[in-house]
């Protein structure tokens, strides 16, 4: 999964409209948190399983990979320092600095308590709240998310403000956290629904302009009739 922000937001939403037996139009853009769903009475906040420093971490590797070591800015070798590993003096990862916080439970935990305390004082205050969490474990088949269910509901539970639904996409699998039913339902995604989902997600991303106030329905019928205007437009000027 791709680190871009609204392209992660429109893929949670989407992936909730076409999967989520609960799902009811429509979502609409909003900050803090990112969608309301006025239907639902929900609102719901997307965001990565990572660390603070993760995703700036990843950027820089996939613009310097295979650099020379003399090509890397001077402020990337006092960052990282010999966390940098290269080979053939050419640059090809960043080593973790702490082994023992870099498992996906403990980003889970991590980013599910950042988004918990804001829920609490920023968010605006919904009847509902979901969390859609992008995970990233090493390895897909081992994810304990029995484990990080009881760990998030024990976190909330005394809280005034709570999610009752907090989604964990681990790319095959969704896993739905229901803490109003109190269960775990798992969404296996084959894989022509997760190719559908990823081409739907970018098609929506970068067709149009997604301010607060639009919906993810009226948007994908909007900019579907500019592209099939655009394309019958394109076919007359070739003839």
């Amino acid at each position: 999964m791709v680190y871009e922000k609204l392209l992660n937001e429109i893929y949670a939403v989407v992936s909730l409209k076409y999967l989520w037996r609960e799902y009811r139009p429509s979502f609409v853009k909003s900050e803090s948190p990112d969608w309301i769903n006025e239907m639902m009475d929900m609102g719901l906040e997307v965001s990565q399983a990572l660390l603070p420093d993760d995703g700036q971490t990843k950027n820089f590797i996939e613009q310097y990979l295979g650099c020379l070591k003399e090509d890397l800015p001077p402020a990337a070798l006092e960052r990282y320092g010999e966390r940098l590993n290269f080979y053939n003096g050419r640059f090809w990862a960043v080593l973790p600095d702490d082994l023992e916080h870099q498992d996906y439970l403990y980003k889970a935990e991590y980013r599910f308590g950042r988004k918990l305390e804001k829920l609490n004082t920023s968010y605006q205050q919904r009847r509902h709240n979901g969390l859609y969490l992008f995970l990233h474990p090493m390895d897909e088949n081992d994810i304990d998310v029995e484990r990080l269910y009881g760990s998030m509901g024990e976190k909330q539970k005394d809280c005034a403000q709570r999610f009752d639904w907090v989604f964990l996409n681990c790319r095959k699998v969704i896993y739905v956290c229901d803490y109003q039913e109190k269960r775990i339902d798992p969404i296996v995604l084959p894989q022509n629904a997760a190719d559908f989902l990823n081409t739907e997600s970018e098609y929506l991303r970068y067709c149009g302009t997604w301010e607060n106030g639009v919906s993810l329905e009226d948007a994908a019928d909007l900019f579907r009739h500019e592209g099939s205007v655009h394309r019958t437009d394109s076919g007359r000027l070739g003839k």
